[in-house]
């Protein structure tokens, strides 16, 4: 979509991403009055409040009904499992967007022989949960009756960590039951078809499993050794296809890190999803989704497609011809042909590789919402689209199946804080909105302008308990979804806030003086804690 620029390594680079030549498209312009428009903004704003106070309560509802059951497992002499079940009413953290793994397995149900003092509170403590998610379930349902989908997903998500086998719950999330499983579309027809899931290899039939084991390959009708198969598939035509729910990943480096990719890529999107929930379905569509547990018997989508070269020389060969500046390039998404590139590093250290697999999939997922080809921002609000993208870098996933973005001390954002309080650099919303796709990548400040659509996009996701994350998802809809028949409007975020664009930057600025001072606190007190502790 933008420019190819130099990779670099310092905090503030900019994303490697080539030049969009595709034909400029437009908006439908809103006949809304903008002082209606304030006044409804102001209104769900208030709205939202009222539900985060409501999910507040329900919170301190569910942690007393905990704290008489703690004392239950106490007295019955499981100590641990009491300061477990305590915690599990925590609050989550307003400066990052966090999920929790969810099992797989259908929960067992309390066996009748269990020992009665174990019994106690673990019959309770199912029963508190269970009623929890029940309540936050319908929570969500008015969330997302009134507009505010995000904040639905996150009360939905916490909904599904305490009782994973509702049945409406696990539907809003894409899931669907398959025997003793709760599994996506895709995976309920793989095992359907008598394949499993192998965490090197990825699927493989049932009888192919042992054999791959012990280090022979099946290729092209016929086995083989593994390093015959490795010597074959150097060629990228005869790459390895990992194919998961969403993702097929071509690669030629190996199939195991075919599959690396492809599960970090999963898991980045099944996050995204409900992180960005409105973005991908209408209103309409989502009250839907709240109103029945249907969710999950969609058929599997067409994946993104994604290739992985062995070498940088591979990559650059496969593209120079399209984007001549390729050779600076470390990576990019290209809309042409809806294909992220990428090339495995000379040390191999894929975890380096991962933020710009992550601000690629990101500009993937975002532009693959339509079949047409479109320019995206190409007049006016570019910072937003690598805003948003440098935001996603952030991501982190886990084994222990943890998963989080918008982490503050994300390099990013420190030098986004960095330039805003100690460099004194900062252009007002205002005159940064107004800069297209041209005009942000030509500027010689571009480094430090990518710096501060960092920034902004994590004030945008996170201010206030998240209250400008609908409107800043509408802003990403307008964007991408835009065809020829429209005229060129996008609203600008003064608009979709109900808040002017000199008030927004007191609030940029406020919030990046708070953050910084409170991180600084945490460290301070994390310190103290280590030095007591020793």
């Amino acid at each position: 979509m933008n420019r190819p620029r130099p990779a670099a390594s310092s905090w503030d680079r900019p994303s490697r991403r080539p030049l969009l030549l595709v034909a400029s498209l437009a908006w439908l312009a809103f006949s809304i009055p903008a002082s209606a428009r304030a006044d409804r903004e102001t209104a769900g704003r208030d709205l939202l409040k009222v539900h985060q106070q409501k999910h507040e309560q329900l919170r301190e509802q569910f942690a007393a009904s905990l704290d008489k059951i703690a004392e239950t497992a106490a007295s019955n002499g499981f100590r641990d499992e009491a300061q477990a079940i305590r915690k599990l009413a925590a609050p989550p953290d307003p400066d990052r967007l966090q999920l929790e793994p969810l099992p797989e397995e259908v929960q067992p149900e309390i066996r009748l022989d269990t020992p009665e003092n174990e019994r106690a509170w673990k019959s309770p403590l199912r029963r508190a949960q269970q009623d929890y998610a029940r309540d936050l379930y319908l929570l969500a349902q008015r969330l997302v009756n009134q507009g505010h989908s995000s904040y639905a997903f996150q009360v939905i998500r916490e909904a599904a960590s305490h009782d994973p086998d509702n049945k409406s719950v696990r539907g809003v999330l894409g899931f669907v039951r398959y025997e003793n499983l709760w599994v996506t579309p895709f995976r309920r027809l793989m095992l359907k078809d008598g394949n499993v899931w192998h965490d090197e290899f990825g699927w493989l039939k049932k009888d192919q499993v042992e054999r791959y084991e012990n280090g022979e390959r099946y290729f092209k009708s016929k086995w083989m050794s593994a390093r015959q198969e490795a010597e074959l598939r150097r060629d990228f035509k005869n790459a390895w296809e990992i194919r998961t729910d969403h993702f097929l990943v071509k690669t030629n480096v190996s199939q195991e890190r075919g599959v690396e990719i492809a599960k970090a890529l999963e898991e980045f999107h099944d996050f995204f999803i409900e992180a960005f929930a409105s973005f991908f379905q209408s209103p309409q569509q989502l009250k839907k989704l709240f109103g029945t547990a249907a969710a999950g018997t969609t058929r599997p989508a067409r994946p993104h497609v994604v290739h992985y070269f062995a070498t940088q020389e591979e990559y650059i060969n496969k593209l120079k011809l399209k984007i001549p500046q390729i050779g600076i390039t470390n990576g990019l998404y290209f809309t042409t042909d809806r294909t992220a590139y990428f090339f495995e590093p000379k040390d191999g250290n894929f975890e380096g590789n991962k933020p710009t697999l992550f601000h690629e999939a990101t500009h993937q997922l975002l532009y693959e919402i339509k079949p047409e080809e479109r320019a995206i921002a190409d007049r006016e609000h570019f910072w937003i689209i690598e805003g948003i993208a440098c935001y996603m870098e952030s991501f982190r996933g886990g084994g222990n199946g943890r998963i989080s973005v918008g982490d503050p001390r994300y390099l990013r954002f420190e030098a986004a804080r960095q330039r805003y309080i100690n460099d004194k650099y900062y252009i007002h919303l205002q005159q940064f909105s107004g800069m297209g796709l041209r005009a942000f990548q030509s500027d010689p400040n571009i480094a430090k302008n990518y710096s501060q659509a960092s920034g902004l996009a994590h004030f945008f996701m996170h201010y206030d308990n998240g209250r400008y994350r609908d409107a800043l998802i509408e802003h990403l809809t307008q964007h991408y979804s835009v065809t020829r028949r429209m005229m060129p409007m996008v609203q600008g975020l003064d608009e979709l806030t109900g808040v002017d664009y000199p008030e927004l930057d007191r609030q940029y600025g406020e919030y990046c003086t708070t953050l910084t001072k409170n991180l600084a606190a945490r460290k301070k007190a994390a310190a103290g804690a280590e030095a007591a502790g020793n």
